[in-house]
């Protein structure tokens, strides 16, 4: 399988064909979390409402304090929390949304410094922000509130503290056993981890660098140089450990959005269920779980509706058959649409809790 085919062809042709799936992968998981921050942008679900109890209460909003102030100051520190958590939550992902999908779109140019240096604030700030937040949200407000200039300090950025923020992120995460604290370390923070993002951050955002691990070499500027007709940054396998980083950002925003507006949960087993059995195909050696649960569990419905032969899902076309739906017949060739997603729906699935 070459494309999944929910990106135009004309954006693709300057990645290597191999890797033209895995980037639409990539961008699936994009528009996953921006499909979900726009419902709940349009459904204003960040907005907290309550009644004024007393003519002094309508005095003070008149008087022009801060509705923030007016919560301490009325004894509503809960609705105060919740007010700045929702708002932060809501401009967090756009941001974040907006890097990564600049960074996505340089990748298809061939930007690659760029494309780095753009992946590099949500992934090494926006993610460990959003980690504190599902972590421990009481935590993170107290220190919005107190010391936001030091949400993202020095001992914060330390090895056992990031990965204690994303352990706890973890454990609030309906569908995050897969998660690995570690490797979400290693890929995004740690210099040292040449397979990792995290030297190629620092070098693509800095002309010169001299920490040990990352230190620039004689003769050379970071970058500068780089021909932008190599391969290697796609053979290193940037896909892979992009779709790690997405995955696990997707299922922190379903879990902190839950706050705010009632958890739906058959958005949730699908999100997981389409998204793991893509990222299987697509990386996983061997025959992937989940296409031989479609196998098994759908079987008396995977019939061409032309021919009426029998469907297999395979694992070179699994990436499409999850995210498109669609797959092809291998006795005359039709490609056709399968409605997974409905399916789905009416299968009381729960294979990703926790």
């Amino acid at each position: 399988m070459k494309r999944i085919g929910i990106i135009d062809l004309d954006r693709l042709v300057n990645i290597p064909e191999r890797y033209w799936a895995q980037h639409e992968f990539c961008f699936h998981l994009h528009d996953l979390m921006l499909g979900l921050l726009t419902k709940m942008e349009r459904e204003q679900a960040a907005a907290v409402s309550f009644p004024l109890e007393s003519d002094s209460e309508h005095e003070l909003l008149s008087d022009g304090l801060h509705v923030l102030d007016f919560l301490e100051q009325t004894g509503r520190g809960d609705l105060e929390k919740r007010v700045v958590i929702n708002h932060l939550s809501i401009a967090l992902y756009a941001d974040i949304l907006n890097f990564l999908y600049e960074g996505l779109r340089a990748l298809e140019k061939r930007k690659f410094s760029v494309a780095l240096s753009l992946f590099r604030k949500p992934f090494k700030e926006g993610l460990l922000i959003a980690a504190q937040v599902c972590g421990n949200e009481d935590e993170f407000f107290h220190r919005m509130k107190f010391g936001a200039n030091k949400i993202l300090g020095r001992e914060d950025l330390q090895k056992e503290k990031v990965i204690s923020y994303i352990e706890q992120a973890i454990m609030k995460c309906k569908g995050s056993r897969y998660v690995d604290a570690e490797l979400i370390y290693s890929i995004a923070f740690d210099r040292g981890n040449y397979s990792g993002l995290a030297p190629l951050f620092d070098k693509a955002t800095h002309l010169v660098t001299d920490f040990s691990k990352i230190r620039t070499e004689n003769y050379n500027i970071n970058f500068i140089f780089k021909d932008a007709r190599d391969n290697d940054v796609y053979d290193d396998g940037v896909y892979e450990i992009l779709s790690k980083l997405l995955l696990f950002m997707n299922l922190m925003q379903i879990e902190i959005y839950s706050r705010m507006s009632s958890n739906n949960k058959k958005y949730q087993n699908w999100m997981m269920f389409t998204s793991l059995g893509a990222y299987e195909a697509l990386f996983s050696k061997g025959s992937p779980r989940l296409c031989r649960f479609i196998n098994r569990n759908f079987g008396e419905f995977l019939l061409c509706s032309v021919c009426g032969g029998p469907l297999k899902i395979r694992k070179r076309d699994a990436a499409r058959f999850f995210i498109g739906e669609t797959i092809d017949c291998n006795e005359c060739d039709t490609s056709q649409h399968f409605p997974l997603g409905w399916l789905l729906s009416k299968m009381n699935i729960n294979l990703f809790d926790s």
